[in-house]
């Protein structure tokens, strides 16, 4: 079974980069309102401030690219012209590394205007399938309508559509149908659809919570929450039955929902979670120096994006993985390729497989981390320490005083950089930051630009 780790790690980290820190004081009462928690939840010393659910806003949530695309592909059936027809949609605002933020996914001019071209393509393909809908060759076209739109309204909604729904796409198809024929119904239908705030965003208006502040999810919200987490797109028909019978209300469904996704190939997904968290997709921009760096693979970069994968996939399905292996482990995976870059000893292949290494510390030394933002001729120890600081803690570096010289002094060049960074700090516009970032990247100097073990840096320094 695949290990459910990842669940609480997803948990926790969401908790960490976009809540706030509850009063840690001794005199600090939890709300009142909030509700007990349950019986079943796994035992661990948790912090006071977090023994009881105190539920958050629950925001409108737009659709990811991503999200978007899996969706698509997972409603529709279909292939290939889902990346082609939407290439050129606008990319995701950042948010501490992550693009799903729902504070930052809003609804541009442009970005609708993508979302429509898309649903244009998307309808007119969906027109032509008769596993979709044949109302052109039912005997009551327009019962056969009806029916299309329950069924794929339910699963482009996520939930059941009403009554008010239900007529209004009823009267879109009609309206086509009595024009052209029953193929332009859908094609209208399926356009509308794809356009509506419904199935671009995560809309949730929950359940009277016993008469508490709070609302709770419904079993079909519920389900959409558990499938964008492990799957980055829709619930499936298990999910949307679980959801119809009432099914996702208790800590033991969902858990074997979830148990049950996680076992699915589109649990893989997640990954993204991990790539966006750490920004081993960063590694796709790397770029060093021939002078400095000779003779490294020509795919290097896309090397350390699959070592970075296969360490995540191993946590998450090859072993009991805990957040302490994720920061510590004594290894990394490695394919023929990628052994002889790091000089490792042992007999490789193609595939990525699990490798001792002196030093190793989990992702934090793994190279699509440590090195994506370095320089192409050298490490930079501030920026591993502000990636540090920011993606792993949580922290947001504020920016440098507009009248502060970024520059180290030239006069030092030939000094460790260390060395040359201490000295930076001795200006005070220069000290606040640096003295939170600075000591964070020293830590990994022994790891060079590449991601190799080094005794010595770039000036020949210890």
């Amino acid at each position: 079974m695949r290990s459910l780790n990842f669940i609480f790690l997803a948990a926790i980290a969401g908790t960490a980069c976009s809540g706030s820190v509850p009063s840690t004081s001794d005199d600090s009462n939890p709300d009142d309102d909030a509700p007990p928690p349950d019986d079943d939840r796994p035992t661990m010393d948790l912090p006071k401030e977090c023994r009881n659910i105190a539920p958050g806003t629950s925001p409108l949530r737009r659709l990811s690219n991503d999200e978007y695309r899996n969706t698509i592909r997972d409603l529709l059936g279909l292939g290939e012209m889902v990346k082609t027809a939407t290439m050129g949609f606008v990319a995701e605002t950042e948010s501490l590394g992550f693009r799903n933020s729902a504070e930052f996914l809003k609804i541009s001019t442009v970005t609708a205007q993508d979302f429509m071209n898309a649903a244009d393509a998307f309808a007119t393909a969906a027109a032509s399938d008769k596993t979709l809908a044949d109302c052109n060759n039912a005997a009551d076209k327009k019962a056969c309508g009806a029916e299309f739109i329950r069924d794929f309204g339910r699963r482009a909604y996520r939930r059941p559509l009403n009554d008010e729904e239900q007529g209004r796409f009823e009267a879109v198809f009609q309206k086509a149908l009595d024009t052209y024929d029953a193929s332009a119904g859908v094609e209208a239908v399926v356009l509308a659809m794809l356009q509506s705030p419904h199935f671009l965003f995560r809309v949730e208006f929950g359940q009277d919570a016993a008469g508490k502040s709070y609302t709770k999810p419904t079993s079909y919200e519920t389900a959409s929450r558990l499938s964008y987490m492990l799957w980055q797109s829709m619930p499936d028909d298990e999910l949307f039955e679980a959801a119809a019978k009432d099914e996702l209300q208790s800590s033991e469904q969902v858990l074997s929902q979830a148990k049950r996704m996680l076992d699915d190939p589109k649990a893989e997904r997640s990954l993204e979670f991990f790539r966006q968290w750490f920004e081993t997709d960063g590694v796709k921009t790397f770029s060093r120096d021939e002078k400095y760096f000779p003779n490294l693979p020509t795919d290097i970069n896309v090397l350390f994006a699959q070592e970075s994968d296969a360490f995540a996939k191993h946590l998450m399905w090859g072993t009991e993985g805990t957040f302490e292996d994720l920061l510590t482990a004594p290894y990394t995976f490695a394919n023929n390729t990628l052994a002889k870059h790091y000089g490792l000893e042992g007999n490789f292949d193609a595939s990525f497989t699990q490798v001792d290494r002196d030093g190793s510390s989990g992702i934090l030394t793994q190279a699509g981390f440590i090195t994506a933002h370095d320089p192409p001729t050298r490490t930079s120890i501030v920026k591993r320490g502000v990636k540090l600081r920011t993606r792993l803690m949580c922290q947001i570096v504020p920016a440098p005083p507009p009248d502060a010289d970024t520059n180290l002094d030239p006069t030092t060049a030939n000094l460790p950089q260390k060395e040359r960074l201490a000295r930076h700090r001795e200006d005070p516009s220069c000290a606040g930051c640096h003295a939170l970032i600075d000591p964070l990247g020293e830590i990994f100097e022994s790891y060079d630009a590449v991601g190799r073990l080094r005794s010595k840096d770039e000036t020949g320094s210890d």
